[in-house]
């Protein structure tokens, strides 16, 4: 990613500390792109554009001393030239119409950073507009940017409600086990129940899947007893256990040419319990496993985790990932 053959010299600004490195350390994974200064306020915003004049700012929308809608307006006037991408937790439909209003080139949600802040990146220095795919989807699909397609994945979702979040998981599983994929769910029994009538609502006959071998729940810290070490997770247990649990909803998926659709709550477990080293360990055998298998896996943090800085969640959470989405449900596009 280049601006005229030249390296594209970054802003990036937000007054979260770790995600400022976790932006940072997306953006010195690509070629062409460089990263020239780090603001935390709109007020220090400003006064960097006006210093660096760089070709691209990142942009918080709720930074301290002045917010980013009225930093981009200001920057706008005094780096005419530096093209802004906002990247906010905000969805609302109104703030989003305001900050692109400043003459932004897009908009997207943190959330949605692992999946969609490359290709926004692409489109912005293309002279292209770009908004987050669940945002385009939803209010803006005149500018929707691209959904990423592909058969496996590991992707991890910062969720709010847990509503919402069962709604995501119910609605993927339908439309999964519609397309002869198997699923397998790894849920705590708070929210097991919950999961099998929203199921049921969205009309899964739930005993005749489970017992085809297509639909299989089971209990998070049961699981996680079976593997779990003192320091951690034992590698050779969990592909043993994992692999065994596999066996079934694999072959059935196979028969089909499909794969299987994972959801596990093992690693949130472990960081609600502070075992961060443990939970890092576990997505990092997940990925072990997805290379003998044909897996598409999913999980999710707690939105809180994005501001706990002393861990590095989010930086380290996401690097273990291919995505991060806003929603689980119809995502990523069923192979064909």
């Amino acid at each position: 990613m280049t601006v005229e053959g030249q390296a594209c010299r970054t802003l990036v600004v937000d007054d979260n500390e770790t995600w400022r490195r976790f932006l940072t350390a997306m953006l010195q994974k690509q070629p062409g792109l460089v990263t020239v200064g780090e603001a935390s306020d709109g007020l220090a915003a400003v006064e960097k554009a006006q210093e660096l004049r760089p070709d691209l700012i990142l942009l918080d929308i709720g930074l301290p001393m002045m917010n980013g809608i009225e930093a981009a307006r200001r920057i706008r006037q005094c780096s005419p030239e530096s093209k802004i991408l906002f990247c906010t937790e905000n969805h609302s439909r109104d703030i989003v119409e305001e900050a692109l209003a400043t003459g932004a080139k897009g908009y997207v949600v943190k959330s949605d950073a692992g999946g969609d802040l490359l290709p926004a990146l692409k489109a912005i220095l293309q002279g292209k507009r770009f908004v987050s795919r669940k945002l385009a989807r939803d209010e803006f699909p005149e500018i929707a940017g691209p959904l990423l397609s592909h058969e496996g994945g590991h992707v991890v979702q910062f969720c709010t409600d847990d509503a919402v979040l069962l709604e995501d998981l119910a609605a993927l599983f339908r439309t999964s086990l519609g397309a002869g994929e198997s699923v397998i769910a790894i849920v705590t029994s708070s929210r097991r129940s919950d999961l099998e009538k929203r199921l049921i609502a969205q009309g899964v006959d739930v005993s005749e899947a489970t017992k085809d071998g297509w639909l299989t729940i089971l209990d998070a810290d049961q699981a996680l007893s079976g593997f779990m070490d003192v320091d951690g997770p034992s590698r050779e247990r969990f592909l043993v256990q994992l692999g065994q649990m596999l066996r079934t909803p694999q072959a059935a998926a196979v028969a089909k040419s499909r794969r299987v659709v994972v959801f596990g709550e093992m690693v949130a477990v472990l960081w609600a319990q502070k075992k961060f080293e443990a939970a890092i360990r576990l997505e990092q055998l997940w990925n072990e496993l997805a290379q003998t298998y044909c897996l598409y896996l999913c999980c999710a943090y707690p939105a809180s985790t994005l501001h706990d800085e002393q861990t590095g969640g989010p930086f380290r959470i996401c690097a273990q990932h291919s995505d991060v989405v806003s929603s689980f449900a119809g995502f990523p596009p069923t192979p064909g």
